[in-house]
Formats: C-alpha cells, sequence, structure tokens
C-alpha cells in the first residue's frame, strides 16, 4: 500500500523522493509545496491537513511536536524518524529508507496519530 509522504525541510532529497516514487510512493516537499523553512509544528500542519505521513530527520524535535499535538486531541497521519549518527557510515542510506517504509507498511502498524523510528526497520 503505497502512502502519500510529506518529506520535511530535514529530510527533503531529491534522490530520496524519485527512489520513494519509483517504490510507488506520492512524495511531497517543502520546495513543491511551497513551505520551506516554516516551523516544525507548520510542517506537521501542513502534512496533517492533508493526510501525508511526514518523514523527518529532525526526530527531537517532531517527538515532543507529536506528544503536544496528542495531548491537545490534534490529529496526524503519522510520523517517520530517522536518527542520523556523527559517523555519517553508520546512517541509514537512501534505499535502506525506502526499504524500511515499505517494511513498516507491510508489517501493517497503525501509522496515523502514531511516530515510527524507521532505523528499527532495516
Amino acid at each position: 500500500m503505497p502512502l502519500s509522504l510529506y518529506l520535511d525541510d530535514c529530510a527533503d532529497d531529491d534522490i530520496l523522493a524519485a527512489l520513494l516514487r519509483r517504490a510507488g510512493h506520492r512524495v511531497y516537499t517543502p520546495r513543491s509545496a511551497g513551505t520551506s523553512g516554516v516551523s516544525d509544528d507548520e510542517h506537521l500542519a501542513y502534512a496533517a491537513h492533508h493526510e501525508y505521513t511526514l518523514l523527518t530527520k529532525d526526530p527531537d524535535d517532531f517527538l515532543e511536536l507529536h506528544q503536544r499535538w496528542r495531548m491537545t486531541n490534534r490529529d496526524h497521519s503519522g510520523i517517520l524518524l530517522v536518527y542520523e549518527e556523527k559517523d555519517v557510515s553508520k546512517n541509514m542510506s537512501r534505499a535502506q529508507l525506502v526499504l524500511a517504509i515499505d517494511r513498516l507498511i507491510a508489517s501493517g502498524v497503525a501509522l496515523a496519530n502514531a511516530i515510527h523510528i524507521l532505523n528499527h526497520w532495516r
């Protein structure tokens, strides 16, 4: 089942977007949406309004944001977090990110109003 994904400023990457599209997902970026440089809350609000699952490489801020949204009963279509290491050789490749998303989807876990760490789905 393909996702509609919104890549925030931290995850916006033409090659990643192309790989995700090739895997069958619909991909939206801040550049295409006119939301480049907006706050994390605005990125999540944009994604939620359009029912897009948000993909970010800014996990700490979005963990906090998710908690605030849930405390105020605001809904979103899911947040996918990617943790990066100081040693870049340990980071997930673009292909690994696509595979992790496909594995997450195949698991059948709910995405709406949830946070998932893609590093766990390598």
